[in-house]
């Protein structure tokens, strides 16, 4: 049977990820869905995948997704008559040095939040677990009782049967061979020369899916490594655990590596350092069911570490050395979304090998954007819009994507970054900074200076007491009482123009936006549900022309709901964000040396004014204001004449602060960040920025503002103890229940001690009744500290 000439949605990709989308959108009412598979259903990654489920995770989405997982896997096939594997077995990682003991317990901290039990155990208790391993150096572990594992050929088969019980179509041997676009938007696609006229399109291609979205003229910046793992023959120190039997999947990262019983033997595979790279222009056109080549030579470090970790091996015949390709990201997150350049397409995989852990959970939140044309949970740290066109070149992918791959069991240190394909954006003034010892980090493709201590003060990283921090303290004491040069230009500036500018930006900004000229506005982008897409600055440079400076990362996401927006407005706008530098100038001598910089004075600004300015030999515009929360200016100066305006700024007695001394002030002066405090599921109303909100224009998502009382609400906490380390995401207790989780912390130099921003839902009333409220305590690798909340800023409430 050939494919419909019209569907209103078409997938493309016939793997787990693809059922799943499929099996959603149906199971949620949508109809004419139609799945294209190029080869058979599981061809691809999915049916050599390992099948591991482990719900402990270190970001709040990836568990809530995972735990979704697993709820359906367990219900499958009572739905559908179709096995999916599910077996509970539990999971053992184990630990052998107290970083890593660090590491998993904050897991195992996180975990409780959401109601997921664990225990952290010693090396005599994990060999009960795990008879067969050597524990000599093992100094403690986890275990996870709710953890298992899937076929995880068999899950898709039951999501695609589950999907056709409700009138989805699947054809295979149906490879596309292109995508029509009509007005710019998704329009069909082409399989040779049969064409579907269609609304949507999802891309679920695993591998593929890059080549499949450059058809579209749309970005996903995915590839390929390989994976590897060995399947043993029958051993009988497996068999000797009973018809039945089967051990918890075990994660020893410090050796790279994971291991499960399977059919009596063993399944021993890793994440190795130096992973390998493979282009999908290097496979077979017909490559289905397929592997690669075995390769001894590169496995054999990782043999020798599985070995040494479960002595058995010696004994054991290896059946296969199992080496498949599977695709990964830049960042070592999924990405979901619709495309930012072609509306109507939508885009899921670069699964970084947790696609059949993730695959229930990212299928359902994938549906539900679709239908609902926002996403429905917080899924920032996957969406697609936070990659720009530049991060998707192909140098950079095959540079980085085998360092993703090896560095996967990575402690998530605080100061960790990649070392591959760096220095792809930079700011104009980066030579400056790197003459002045910056240590950067990769955010985004930028190069970021986060503080000016060089090497010395960044190595070792540590979970504890960090290298820089007597560094970051002189630069925060330079954003007070000196004058630090903070590098922005990473920053987004986007120019809008035309007669209905102010219109349209009333309708886009929830702020008043018919400001004065030469005055800036703090606003916010809210979506249909009120919440936040972005926050930024707004500068008024005429009647009919605006510069939005939006956070680092945040341009994707702006235009594409400028695109959304603008309908018949009589409106332009144009990314500058490479055509300027954004040099900031914090603490009490700023106006003193900006003036020693310039033959003409400078101008009288009041707060969030700005006006042009000399800078030595450079030209451009001076606003007044900073994201320290100390006295401060933003310069804004062309990209050419960067350089010059810093010499000057140097040559004036200007010192340098990075990123980790703005993030101490930022927090301790409670404003939010984007990607923290501020989501695309956070309201204004809960993150204290009603005042922002002109209720007297109508932006979108003031609907969902009116008559709305916070239910939750963004609080400041000073910690007791000088040896809480807070990072992200720490669950908070109050009375003994779990009320709320970190979003932002920071070593605080006012307070010789953490302070943090975070999400709360109780006790509201006594938040709004109190300036400072006792009784909280945030546990941090599974001890409990102390604190104190307000939601007043820190700076101002301790």
């Amino acid at each position: 049977m050939s494919p419909p000439t019209h569907a209103q949605t078409v997938i493309i990709g016939g793997g787990v990820i693809g059922c799943s989308i499929a099996y959603h959108l149906a199971r949620a009412g949508r109809k004419d869905i139609v799945v294209l598979e190029r080869s058979k259903l599981t061809s691809g990654t999915t049916w050599h995948a390992a099948g591991l489920v482990r719900r402990l995770r270190p970001s709040a989405t990836l568990t809530k997704l995972i735990n979704y997982s697993i709820e359906l896997y367990k219900e499958l096939e009572q739905e559908t008559g179709q096995a999916t594997g599910w077996r509970q077995t539990g999971s053992l990682t184990l630990a052998t040095n107290p970083d890593r003991m660090t590491n998993i317990k904050r897991q195992v901290s996180l975990g409780r939040a959401f109601g997921l039990e664990a225990e952290v155990v010693d090396a005599t208790r994990a060999k009960e677990f795990w008879p067969l391993i050597e524990v000599d150096d093992v100094i403690g572990a986890v275990w996870s009782p709710a953890d298992g594992r899937v076929n995880p050929s068999e899950v898709a088969l039951a999501l695609s049967k589950g999907a056709k019980a409700r009138g989805v179509q699947f054809f295979e041997d149906s490879r596309v061979t292109g995508l029509r676009k009509a007005g710019g938007r998704i329009a069909g696609v082409e399989v040779d020369d049969h064409v579907i006229a269609t609304e949507e399109v999802v891309i679920a291609a695993g591998l593929w899916s890059r080549e499949v979205a450059q058809m579209a003229g749309a970005h996903m910046p995915l590839y390929a490594c390989e994976h590897f793992y060995i399947l043993t023959k029958p051993l009988p120190d497996v068999q000797a655990l009973g018809r039945g039997a089967h051990l918890p999947t075990l994660n020893d990262q410090d050796a790279y590596l994971y291991a499960r019983d399977d059919v009596e033997g063993l399944l021993v595979g890793s994440f190795e350092p130096h992973a390998k790279g493979i282009s999908t222009t290097d496979l077979p056109a017909d490559f289905s069911f397929d592997l690669l080549d075995e390769d001894w030579d590169h496995f054999m470090p990782m043999m020798e570490n599985a070995l040494r970790r479960i002595p058995a091996l010696e004994r054991a015949e290896v059946r296969m050395l199992l080496n498949g390709p599977e695709s990964f990201t830049l960042d070592s997150q999924f990405m979901l979304g619709e495309s930012p350049e072609v509306p109507g397409l939508f885009l899921m995989g670069g699964m970084n090998s947790t696609g059949i852990a993730l695959a229930g959970g990212a299928g359902k939140a994938m549906a539900e954007w679709i239908i609902a044309g926002e996403p429905t949970m917080e899924l920032n740290e996957a969406d697609i819009r936070r990659f720009s066109p530049e991060m998707n070149v192909l140098g950079a992918l095959e540079a980085r994507i085998p360092e993703v791959l090896g560095r996967h069991y990575d402690n998530p240190y605080p100061g960790r970054t990649m070392d591959t394909a760096r220095g792809q954006r930079r700011s104009p003034i980066h030579a400056g900074l790197v003459a002045a010892d910056a240590w950067f980090e990769a955010r985004g493709g930028w190069e970021r200076a986060v503080h000016f201590g060089g090497e010395a003060a960044h190595l070792p990283l540590t979970f504890g007491v960090p290298a820089w921090r007597e560094q970051v303290g002189r630069e925060v004491e330079a954003c007070r009482s000196g004058a630090a040069i903070l590098d922005q230009s990473a920053f987004g500036k986007i120019m809008v123009q035309g007669p209905d500018a102010c219109a349209f930006m009333n309708r886009l900004c929830c702020a008043q936006m018919d400001i004065a000229d030469g005055r800036i506005a703090y606003t916010q982008i809210l979506n249909a549900h009120g919440g936040i897409e972005s926050d930024l600055t707004v500068q008024r440079h005429g009647p009919e022309t605006y510069l939005m400076i939006t956070g680092a990362g945040e341009v994707v996401r702006v235009i594409k709901r400028m695109r959304e927006t603008k309908g018949a407005s009589r409106v332009e706008f144009s990314d500058l964000t490479s055509g300027y530098a954004v040099i900031g100038l914090a603490g009490a001598k700023a106006r003193e040396v900006l003036q020693a910089t310039s033959f003409a004075p400078l101008p009288e600004l009041k707060p969030f004014g700005f006006a042009p300015v000399e800078i030595g030999l450079a030209r451009g515009w001076v606003g007044r204001l900073s994201y320290t929360g100390e006295e401060g200016y933003e310069l804004y100066i062309p990209s050419d004449m960067a350089m010059a305006a810093h010499e000057a700024l140097v040559a004036a007695g200007a010192t340098h602060a990075g990123l980790f001394a703005t993030g101490s002030l930022r927090i301790e002066s409670g404003f939010r960040a984007f990607g923290h405090e501020l989501t695309p599921g956070t309201n204004p109303l809960e993150a204290g920025l009603g005042r922002f909100c002109a209720m007297d224009t109508d932006f979108l998502g003031k609907q969902a503002l009116t008559d709305h009382t916070p239910s939750r609400r963004i609080v400041s906490l000073l910690f007791e103890d000088a040896d809480a380390i807070p990072i992200h995401d720490e669950p908070i207790y109050y009375g003994g229940k779990v009320m709320g989780q970190i979003t932002s912390a920071s070593w605080s130099y006012r307070f010789d001690r953490s302070v943090a921003l975070a999400e709360f839902n109780a006790p509201l009333d006594r938040l709004n009744t109190q300036a400072v409220v006792d009784g909280f305590e945030v546990e941090i690798a599974c001890t409990r500290f102390a604190a104190r909340a307000s939601l007043f800023p820190a700076k101002e409430a301790f």
